[in-house]
């Protein structure tokens, strides 16, 4: 079976620049075992905020949730770019995206469906920017409970 046809791709964020923040797309974490959202940072000038919430509905930020976090180990077009460090943990006040560690990075951040509650199955991901320069974007990869050979979309 093709790589396509176990995980779902899901489009988040497309690439622009944040500088103002924003939602991406909410993920329906009940069609999901689990879910990996990979942003991929160019330029970064300021700081931003990352927090993710769940809620009932789709766009529904009912509870921030805390996340763990891997970063990529260096930037683009170094040897080991596709290196990531230790799992960090973060609390539900969000993380902080400082120009100097982020920029040019990688940041993967993953999910379990059991840790998302039943009655607010809705992930949303939320960039709050202080940011003068926040070039990036985000593609979810999600483990689908179904399998087949055109997932149905678990972006609402």
């Amino acid at each position: 079976m093709r790589i396509s046809e176990r995980f779902f791709r899901i489009p988040v964020l497309e690439p622009k620049d944040w500088e103002a923040g924003g939602d991406g797309d909410s993920i329906n974490m009940g069609k999901l075992h689990s879910v990996e959202f990979l942003l991929a940072f160019g330029a970064i000038t300021g700081d931003a905020v990352l927090k993710f919430y769940v809620g009932a509905t789709a766009g529904t930020k009912t509870t921030a949730v805390a996340f763990n976090y891997r970063l990529s180990t260096v930037d683009y077009g170094t040897t080991s770019a596709d290196v990531f460090g230790t799992v960090t943990a973060n609390a539900s006040t969000g993380l902080t995206l400082t120009a100097a560690t982020y920029d040019h990075r990688l940041l993967s951040i993953e999910f379990d469906s059991q840790a998302i509650p039943d009655a607010t199955p809705f992930l949303t991901l939320e960039l709050s920017a202080a940011a003068s320069v926040l070039l990036t974007s985000c593609t979810a990869t999600g483990s689908g409970r179904e399998k087949a050979n055109v997932p149905a979309t678990s972006v609402i």
